[in-house]
């Protein structure tokens, strides 16, 4: 008999990520550390599992945990759950209350995992919901990194090939790095979406606690120019043989040398030198954000979509109120014009955080 049990912090340090990647569909943000991450920006992490009579981990959920009055809270999964999914039933559902002593979970998710219709089958069964306020595309592009440099470069199409050749003519230094100078990530966030009249993508909190408690599943790369400035960085979080963008961010001039280019496959060659099979590049929302999506295509990545963001409550008032909260407050900030390389659906634990008053 399959049954969800807590994991405790102790023990999900020593034996979390190394069941996860047993499963077919893990996500680098199901990783024990990205709960870490999200416990200093003020969630509680919990860490759920579905094990069979063997302790055979079936299923398992990396969930974030908010509490409001009266009992009440919401329970946030980015990236799962994964694994068996005719175990994300009631039962996850009746032990998550059962383990944090709520009356009342609203409950969500965004999982990652390729679409199939017997998966939306069985989430309809189980009495999940698709989210009637969705804030990220379903949509991503994934490359195929067990292709060799030159197969890898012969599926770029020709614009990308030209300024990655032209980039690469600007003598930039590329320079791997796992403690960087936050004051200067934060400099080239502001001048980006002063530049893009965006919102706040990265606050120095995030970004301090991200290289504090995620870095060893960190890919980081800074491109400079000759005289040392700082034009162009990228991350993407990695797990088993997986990587995914993650955050990205091009100065002015950057953008005119086409720094993103060779800093994207600098991060290519790196993921490729540790074994990475596939590259997640991320969010796509072809008619709201033509320019992150031709970046993308152009690389010769695969489109996939995901099974996306679904919910579930134990009343419908509460999802109703879960739903109208997001909207609102999503609703209520600048829009957000992404013609840029930054990672639009890898912002959404950035804006639920937000949204809920973190």
């Amino acid at each position: 008999m399959i049954e969800w049990k807590l994991i405790e912090d102790e023990t999900a340090r020593e034996i979390w990520d190394r069941n996860l990647v047993r499963l077919a569909d893990y996500s680098p943000f199901q990783i024990y550390s990205w709960g870490q991450y999200n416990r200093a920006l003020g969630w509680t992490p919990y860490y759920f599992a579905a094990a069979d009579e063997n302790d055979n981990f079936t299923a398992m959920c990396l969930g974030l945990l908010r509490r409001f009055p009266l009992g009440t809270g919401i329970f946030w999964c980015v990236g799962g759950p994964i694994g068996d999914i005719r175990f994300w039933n009631e039962n996850l559902h009746r032990t998550i209350r059962q383990n944090t002593g709520l009356k009342r979970v609203y409950f969500r998710f965004r999982c990652d995992r390729e679409r199939e219709s017997k998966d939306i089958q069985q989430l309809n069964r189980q009495g999940w919901t698709k989210s009637s306020f969705k804030m990220t595309s379903a949509l991503s592009m994934e490359l195929d990194l067990t292709k060799n440099e030159e197969q890898l470069t012969a599926g770029l199409s020709r614009r990308w090939r030209r300024n990655l050749k032209l980039s690469r003519k600007n003598n930039f230094v590329l320079k791997s790095c796992l403690n960087p100078d936050i004051d200067e990530l934060c400099r080239i966030f502001t001048e980006m979406e002063t530049l893009k009249n965006l919102p706040q993508l990265f606050s120095r909190e995030k970004l301090e606690n991200l290289f504090k408690y995620v870095k060893e599943n960190l890919i980081f790369y800074r491109c400079e120019d000759a005289n040392g400035q700082l034009l162009c960085f990228r991350a993407c979080l990695i797990v088993g043989n997986r990587a995914c963008d993650y955050l990205a961010a091009t100065t002015e001039e950057g953008r005119k040398q086409r720094a993103s280019y060779v800093t994207l496959w600098q991060i290519l060659r790196q993921c490729k030198e540790q074994g990475i099979t596939s590259y997640d590049l991320g969010g796509i929302d072809p008619q709201e954000n033509p320019g992150v999506y031709t970046f993308k295509k152009e690389t010769g990545a695969r489109e996939m979509k995901f099974v996306g963001e679904w919910d579930r409550a134990d009343s419908d008032w509460l999802r109703l109120m879960g739903n109208w909260s997001i909207k609102f407050k999503q609703n209520a900030k600048p829009v957000r014009k992404t013609k840029t390389s930054s990672e639009p659906r890898f912002k959404l634990i950035e804006r639920l955080t937000n949204t809920f008053g973190l």
